[in-house]
């Protein structure tokens, strides 16, 4: 198995070969006084190995899809509204699975009374909203430190909401010429719709959001060096001369939407804060870290509930950019004195079955900057993961591969679970992000 994950490597030169040299932007003039239309276009294309991925689990996986291919569409109609549609097609072709279609992904229209440009800057913004759940989570697709987004040390219970995105109005700006960065509103959630057929009852019984409170959400950042405020996103890499330090904070709540292990209702609560970091060295090299702790309030006994910490470290020099990454997920274990007998049974029994200790190790090839870059990045992955076996499941692939040895010798393999107690399996991913 691990000569096989090994021979897979023989393959990067060939997907290097691939990468284009040059990227553009597209700007469309209109016949509308004070208007702007841009118009942009993202790939990203991914090869992904996972160790013992194969249904038998015997066998590393192959897969070749498009995890992003996007059209956004933004601009200005005046010096006062700004606007923003994006169509994604995520996933396309993973694990072989062609049924998913483009989605409007990304639709807002935001409105600022006092003017779009400035050091103070304060939009309206209602349609279709990216959460507010982190720093790392407000950062562009094309710029993170690692190949993708680091989504292992947060939970939202249900994955209802696609992308982390939801339907919503906030308030987001800038302030202080640019030193403080803020967004917050209101969002629909977690509604009646996330539950299976029947779960809600007529007169509201078994309902979650029985009163269908909304969700809340916000984020504020302080940029104590430098500034990154004045966009739509953060990003990782910067490619400039002054030092950037920010400390940030994200919370989100919604009352009585989940259920904890005993059937009961319970609040989402999730509180980020966060540490960011870019640090040019000389004009052509800059080290960019971020840390992020994620406090994850999703009930008594929920294997969902507990704490996680995201943090990355890169270093670029020129055009070669490696970095290393980890996330760490660990649930909160059972109040015996609270509990009743039958109540720590149900809690030990779900807690501990969906933690994560994953370390991943990369190398970023810049050929435009964030427009046009390879990332070639090695996973170890050790329980819950957006990698390797953890991520194949019947729902994604149709599949769920036995990974796990039997537990003995003439027993039969066994499907893979989350469990710490098991061993940590590899991954190998090759990421070309294009955007023009």
């Amino acid at each position: 198995m691990r000569p096989q994950m090994k021979a897979s490597c023989k393959l990067l030169p060939l997907l290097l070969l691939f990468a284009p040299v040059a990227s553009y932007a597209v700007n469309v003039p209109i016949p509308i006084e004070g208007a702007t239309l841009n118009v942009s276009l993202q790939l990203q294309t991914q090869f992904l190995v996972n160790e013992a991925g194969t249904p038998d689990g015997t066998n590393p996986s192959y897969d070749a899809f498009v995890r992003r291919s996007r059209v956004l569409i933004n601009g200005d109609m005046n010096q006062n509204f700004s606007y923003l549609v994006q169509i994604d097609n995520p996933n396309f072709g993973k694990f072989g699975n062609f049924t998913g279609r483009a989605i409007v992904q990304d639709a807002w229209i935001g409105w600022a009374p006092t003017g779009i440009k400035g050091g103070t800057v304060v939009y309206i913004d209602a349609g279709i909203l990216l959460m507010p759940i982190s720093h790392h989570l407000l950062e562009s697709t094309t710029n993170f430190i690692t190949a993708d987004a680091q989504i292992d040390a947060f939970r939202f219970p249900g994955s209802v909401f696609p992308a982390f995105r939801d339907t919503g109005v906030q308030v987001r700006g800038w302030a202080l010429d640019k030193k403080i960065g803020f967004r917050g509103g209101i969002y629909e959630g977690y509604a009646p719709i996330a539950q299976a057929a029947g779960g809600c009852a007529s007169g509201g019984t078994g309902c979650i959001t029985p009163k269908r409170n909304p969700a809340l959400g916000g984020f504020v950042n302080f940029d104590i060096l430098g500034s990154e405020e004045g966009a739509w996103l953060y990003g990782a890499y910067k490619w400039g001369r002054e030092p950037v330090l920010s400390v940030g904070v994200a919370a989100n709540y919604q009352s009585l939407v989940l259920k904890n292990a005993f059937g009961s209702l319970t609040d989402q609560r999730l509180l980020a804060p966060d540490l960011y970091l870019n640090l040019p060295v000389t004009e052509q090299a800059e080290l960019v870290s971020e840390v992020t702790l994620y406090l994850n309030g999703n009930g008594t006994g929920s294997a969902n509930t507990g704490t996680g910490v995201s943090a990355s470290l890169g270093y670029r020099f020129g055009f070669i950019a490696p970095y290393v990454a980890y996330d760490y997920f660990q649930s909160s274990g059972c109040d015996a004195g609270s509990l009743s007998p039958g109540q720590l049974t149900s809690c030990n029994a779900t807690v501990d079955t969906a933690d994560s200790r994953n370390f991943k190790a990369g190398v970023n090839f810049f050929f435009n900057k964030n427009l046009n870059h390879i990332n070639v990045e090695f996973s170890d992955n050790h329980g819950q993961s957006a990698y390797g076996p953890s991520s194949i499941t019947a729902a994604t692939a149709g599949y769920v591969p036995t990974s796990l040895d039997p537990l003995t010798a003439t027993g039969p393999r066994r499907p893979f679970t989350s469990s710490l107690a098991n061993v940590a399996f590899k991954s190998l991913l090759v990421h070309w992000n294009v955007l023009f």
